[in-house]
């Protein structure tokens, strides 16, 4: 069995497409090494979003951290991701993160803000998990 620590540093907004109407999510984490999560995509449901980027982060790093063994006991090939962080917080943050970008965006359209200075509101935006 083989243990994992996970660690998530920050999540930032890298990019804005206005025609789209999709931004580009950079998620920062470490599991002893840094690496990051790009994803594109339409904030509809900030949750639910929250909870397929959290999972996809869990499937690559079990997908990366794999053993293959030919020990025969039962938990020869398992392993375990500890999470730095409590999960339903990271959760959380991931979640409201997502909804206060939705919400940035949602006030630069009523405001009509042009689509350089919509970029400029939405581009950089951070939050850090530490």
């Amino acid at each position: 069995m083989k243990a994992v620590d996970v660690d998530f540093k920050k999540m930032d907004i890298v990019d804005y497409y206005s025609q789209l109407d999709q931004v580009k999510v950079r998620v920062l984490f470490s599991d002893g090494k840094e690496k990051m999560l790009v994803r594109q995509f339409s904030i509809t449901d900030p949750a639910k979003q929250a909870q397929e980027m959290i999972t996809e982060i869990r499937t690559k790093l079990k997908e990366q951290h794999r053993e293959h063994t030919l020990d025969d006991h039962p938990l020869a090939g398992a392993l375990l991701l500890r999470f730095k962080q409590d999960e339903e917080v990271l959760f959380e943050k991931m979640a409201r993160f997502l909804a206060q970008t939705r919400e940035k965006i949602r006030n630069g359209r009523l405001s009509k803000l042009s689509y350089i200075d919509m970029e400029k509101k939405v581009k950089g935006f951070t939050a850090n998990f530490n």
